[in-house]
Parts: structure tokens; C-alpha cells; sequence
């Protein structure tokens, strides 16, 4: 065989061999469907959008700073960017969906929280996100896709935002793959109806913009307890319903001062001719059929804090009691004249008269234990001395120093007991004194003043005080149906009841009693039910305006505002009619002569003419049996 043909049997075999080769790899190629234009792309995006992730990190430091970064993933190729989270220069927290916790919780809350997503209508998947983002849920959001922008994908992308908004994300941003190199992201405005929103990062616009400066007449939905002076309802000439009170006006103030529309649900309609008891306003806020409740209600009571907003009060539980009557002139002499002190100035006025009864005796015949000493000792009186401690004229015939002296003592303490008496009754006749205050449940129980209290309100009592207290006391209270009917009562101001009373709404009933020609009513502190709480208003839980109220009510507390409001909302009250300035308290004429003085009188006289005929009696059974002796 000759060279050449050697030759060109081998190039026969080896073009054989190669399409043998290309055949083999043609069949696998079809069976594994390898996608060669998908895997190129996807390699030049995957470095391209790290770049570009970048450069969008360092503007949202820029924004607001961040202190870490919590990323969200079922894949790693679902955010791009495989190693994305080498990226990262501050400390970051990487979870998936099958893993639930608390963010909040594990540290620091200013972070970024990323998502990425496989498909943007997977609303569990995002529902997820967003319950691990629990009380999180107004910090801005970054979502990466993986796929590249297109028009198609529109709808989509709108389907994720109204997502977005039902789990009340409001800072939300969406960016592709591709985002390197068309700059473009998605936003979402809800504020007054949803819109989406594409941007060019290129733009100097701010990516993260502050929605809530004006959310364009958005209805804020409050339901108001009508509890004075903190919240009521009044309607104008024109038919319009208007919130006062003091925490109504801070309300109001912030509805204008970010262009809220305030709006009562139509469920809750019926409550503008009620007061509202506070369970039935947590709950609203609970199930989020209102964002804020127009009342002051406690944390103290839930396990979750994050229902309410910055603590706005601190406040006292406490009892408005009526101020104890004066005391009648004729209990003067009942309470000068004690026995105590009858028994100790009779000892006295005795132990002088029997002293000078002896110097007498010494001075004429001397003492001997006979019948003389017995009367002596029993009736030693004699009158100038008694005319001495009366303060009046008497013969003295006071020849040795020791009965001199007995007579000055007796002049002295004469003008003593003169003086003592006449200054204060003038001092009672002056400023009579009160009764005993009432200092704990049960006086007022034995002097049968009642409190009143609303039904709504006896498990506030059982929280703060307790399950035995009210067993002891409950009999000290006068329990009402509705909380209308307690602050009707209270406006009333009948002095036979006492009224449980915040220290908040105090300063309304002290500042009416000041046209009273005397007050009514005290606060008594040792009363309580609690002797301190915190107040606050009540949200919906991961409320989105949460932030705003907090921020605006220490603005309206640093500024004065607060207290303003409150001053105002008394003689708002006055002239809505809640109450009047009429002066309610009764004028006591002082008369000198009364029928309780005759009365005490009378009894005086007979308890000493009955002394007198025992007297009597005494002397003629002694004269009787001894008159011999």
C-alpha cells in the first residue's frame, strides 16, 4: 500500500471519529436542554449588578445610616449576586423561609432589610418576610429580583407593592437584574390611593422619599371614648361633628398638621351619643379597625407595648370625697368640755379649795379626824376662791403668805381658762372646724358616704388593686350601669357620694370650685387604687403612623401645646354645656342662739339639778343618822 493511500484512510477514520464526536454531543446536548444564552447573561449580570448594588448601598447610608443588614432568602441565586452576603461591610443576619424569628429581638433595629425574590406574586413568601419583620415594618425595605426588567413584568411588580401595602410596608424599593445597567427601581405610593412608581437612580430625587409629610386627606380612623375632659364630640350649627377635649385636640392638631382626613368607621357611628368604654377601643385597635384611639388608655395591662404609642401621662387612681361639714357651734362645748378635761380642772379647782381649807383650819383650831375633817375632805369649796377662778370681785383677807399665794394661783388659772375659752370660740365661730376626714374604705363605709363608680370600670379596680380588695371594700361603692351615667353624676356634685377620679380629670373640678364660695370636694390620697400609671394612646398594631404620633405629641408637650389644650378645654366645656358655673355650694348663716345650744343647755341643767337633789339627799340621810354625833 502506498503512502497515499495510508494517507487518506486515516483522514477517513479521524472525520469519522469527529462526527461520531459531534453526533454524541448533539444527543446530550437536547437531553440536558442546556440554555447557553441564559448562563452567559446570567454570568455578566451577576458581576455588573454586584457593582451596582453597591454604589446603591453607599446612597441609602447616605440617606439614613444603617447599622446591619438582614437578608432574606430562600437561594442564593435568587438575589443575583450568589456571595452577596460578602459584600456586606457592616454585620448582617441571613434567613429563609422555613425559619421564623423576631429581628427585632436579636439586636440593633436600624437596619436594612433585603428580600429576594423568585417570584413576586408569592405572597406567602412575603407574608413571611413580613412577619419576621414584626414591629419593623417602617424601615426601608430593598427587594432584588432576579429576573431582568421588562414591561410585561408591570403587572407583576404592581401585584407586589399592593402586597407590599397590605403588610404595611411603606419604604419599599424593587430592583432586577439588570439594575446595573438601567438604573431603573420601583416604589410605590399609597398616600391618598396606590400608585406605582418607576425611577431612574440617576435622578437627585431621595430613593427612600418621606411618604408620610403629606398623605394628600388619607382618612385617619379613630374611634373617640368621650371621657372629659380627654375626648368628646360636639356637633356645629353647620351639622359638622367636631373631637374636643384635650387629647381630641391634639388628635385634630395632627390630622391638619399632615393633612389626615379624620374619619369615624361607620360601624362605630353609634358611639358619638356615648362614652366608650376602653376594652371596646383596644379592641378596634387590636383588629385594626381604627389606626389611633382618641383615648388614654394603660399599658400596663398588655403583654405588648407595641399597641401604643410614647407614654403621653402618668397618672394617679384616686377618690374626690366631699369635704367634711363644719362642726355646729354647740359641739364646741362638747369638745371643750371633755370629760377628760371636766375631771382634770375639777381635780385642780378641789385640790386648791382643800388646800386653803386647811391652811383655815391649821390657822384656827387645827385638824383632827372627826366628822369636820370628813366634810372637809368632801366639800373643801369655798366662794371667794370660787369667785376668784371666775375672774371676779371678792373680799380677800389674806393675812400669811401661803393663802396669798393660793390666791394668785387661783386668779391665774381663772384668767387662763377665761382666755382659752374665749379665743377659741371666737376662732370656732370664725373658721368652724370640719369633721374628721375620711381616710380609708371602710370610715366611709361605717359613715355610709358612698363611692361612685361606672360597672366597666370594677375590673380596673380588680387590676390595680386586686382580687381581695374589692371582696373588703365593695361595700364602700355605689356602682352605676354606664360610664354616661357616672360622669353625669359627677357633674351633679352631690355631696352624699364620693367619685372615683384620674388626677387628670382633677384640675377641671378644682378649677370649677373656684367660683364656689367654698369647695365641695377634696382629693383624697389614701384613697388610691393606684398610686401611679403610665397613659397612652392606643394603635393598631405595626401602625404606620406610629412614629409620626409619637414625634408630633413630644413636639406638642416640649412647645406648651398640650398644656394649652388642656387649659382651654374647661371653659370649652362650659360652653358646651357640660357644666355650668353656678355656684353650688350651700351658705351657712352663723346664728347665736340655735335649738341644738338650748338643747345642750337643758340637758345641762338637768345633769346638774340632778346632781344637786343627790346632794340633797346625801345631806339630810348624813343630818339623819349623824346629826346626833
Amino acid at each position: 500500500m502506498s503512502y497515499s493511500s495510508i494517507s487518506r484512510v486515516m483522514w477517513c477514520q479521524l472525520f469519522n471519529s469527529v462526527v461520531c464526536i459531534c453526533w454524541s454531543f448533539g444527543v446530550c446536548a437536547a437531553k440536558i436542554q442546556i440554555n447557553y444564552d441564559y448562563f452567559q447573561a446570567t454570568k455578566s449580570n451577576s458581576a455588573d449588578f454586584t457593582d451596582g448594588f453597591r454604589d446603591l448601598l453607599q446612597i441609602l447610608q447616605m440617606e439614613e445610616r444603617f447599622y446591619g443588614y438582614f437578608l432574606f432568602r430562600n437561594q442564593p441565586l435568587h438575589c443575583v449576586d450568589q456571595e452577596l452576603p460578602l459584600n456586606f461591610a457592616l454585620p448582617s443576619l441571613q434567613w429563609n423561609q422555613s425559619y421564623s424569628g423576631y429581628v427585632r429581638g436579636t439586636g440593633n433595629s436600624m437596619i436594612l432589610p433585603i428580600i429576594c425574590m423568585q417570584h413576586l406574586t408569592d405572597k406567602d413568601y412575603l407574608l413571611k418576610f413580613a412577619e419576621d419583620l414584626q414591629h419593623l415594618r417602617k424601615r426601608r425595605i430593598l427587594a432584588i429580583y432576579h429576573r431582568n426588567f421588562t414591561t410585561n413584568t408591570l403587572s407583576e411588580i404592581e401585584t407586589f407593592f399592593q402586597y407590599c401595602q397590605q403588610v404595611k410596608f411603606v419604604n419599599v424599593i424593587l430592583v432586577h437584574r439588570d439594575f446595573a445597567n438601567t438604573h431603573i427601581y420601583h416604589s410605590y405610593n399609597q398616600f391618598p390611593e396606590f400608585a406605582l412608581e418607576t425611577r431612574d437612580m440617576r435622578n437627585s430625587t431621595r430613593i427612600y422619599p418621606n411618604r408620610l409629610a403629606d398623605v394628600a386627606e388619607t382618612k385617619l380612623n379613630i374611634l373617640a371614648d368621650q371621657v372629659e375632659p380627654n375626648t368628646m364630640f360636639y356637633v356645629s350649627k353647620s351639622g359638622t361633628l367636631y373631637i374636643a377635649g384635650y387629647i381630641g385636640h391634639f388628635i385634630a392638631q395632627f390630622a391638619e398638621r399632615y393633612n389626615f382626613q379624620l374619619w369615624l368607621p361607620d360601624n362605630y357611628n353609634s358611639t358619638t351619643e356615648h362614652a366608650v368604654y376602653t376594652e371596646e377601643i383596644r379592641q378596634a385597635a387590636r383588629n385594626g379597625s381604627i389606626d389611633v384611639g382618641a383615648s388614654l388608655l394603660t399599658p400596663q395591662k398588655e403583654m405588648n407595648v407595641h399597641g401604643y404609642i410614647y407614654p403621653i401621662e402618668f397618672f394617679q387612681w384616686l377618690t374626690m370625697m366631699p369635704v367634711e361639714p363644719p362642726l355646729e357651734t354647740y359641739q364646741f362645748f362638747i369638745l371643750f368640755f371633755r370629760p377628760a378635761v371636766l375631771a382634770g380642772l375639777f381635780f385642780v379647782i378641789w385640790l386648791l379649795c382643800f388646800v386653803n381649807a386647811v391652811q383655815m383650819e391649821l390657822v384656827c383650831r387645827g385638824v383632827h379626824w372627826n366628822r369636820a375633817a370628813i366634810l372637809l375632805l368632801i366639800i373643801p369649796w369655798e366662794l371667794n376662791l370660787l369667785r376668784g377662778l371666775l375672774c371676779q370681785s371678792t373680799a380677800i383677807r389674806a393675812k400669811c403668805l401661803s393663802r396669798r399665794i393660793l390666791f394668785i394661783l387661783i386668779f391665774l388659772l381663772g384668767g387662763m381658762l377665761g382666755n382659752f375659752f374665749s379665743t377659741n370660740l371666737v376662732k370656732w365661730l370664725t373658721v368652724p372646724p370640719h369633721e374628721e376626714p375620711i381616710e380609708s374604705f371602710r370610715d366611709a363605709a361605717k359613715r355610709n358616704v358612698k363611692i361612685q363608680l361606672a360597672e366597666p370600670a370594677i375590673s380596673d379596680v380588680k387590676f390595680y388593686r386586686g382580687e381581695d380588695f374589692w371582696k373588703e371594700n365593695s361595700d364602700a361603692f355605689y356602682i352605676v350601669k354606664t360610664i354616661d351615667e357616672y360622669q353625669a353624676n359627677m357633674r351633679k356634685m352631690d355631696t352624699r357620694y364620693g367619685y372615683v377620679m384620674e388626677s387628670l380629670a382633677w384640675p377641671i373640678i378644682e378649677h370649677r370650685q373656684r367660683y364656689f364660695t367654698h369647695p365641695l370636694f377634696r382629693l383624697s390620697e389614701s384613697l388610691y387604687y393606684t398610686k401611679g400609671s403610665l397613659l397612652s394612646l392606643p394603635i393598631s398594631e405595626n401602625c404606620i403612623y406610629k412614629d409620626l404620633l409619637s414625634d408630633f405629641y413630644l413636639r406638642s408637650r416640649e412647645s406648651g401645646l398640650l398644656s394649652h389644650w388642656y387649659d382651654i378645654t374647661f371653659f370649652l366645656m362650659v360652653r358646651l354645656g357640660r357644666f355650668t358655673l353656678k355656684d353650688l355650694s350651700i351658705v351657712k348663716k352663723h346664728e347665736v342662739l340655735t335649738l341644738k345650744e338650748f338643747e345642750w343647755v337643758w340637758l345641762a341643767y338637768g345633769v346638774g339639778m340632778g346632781f344637786s337633789l343627790l346632794t340633797f339627799l346625801f345631806e339630810l340621810h348624813w343630818h339623819h343618822f349623824f346629826g346626833g354625833v
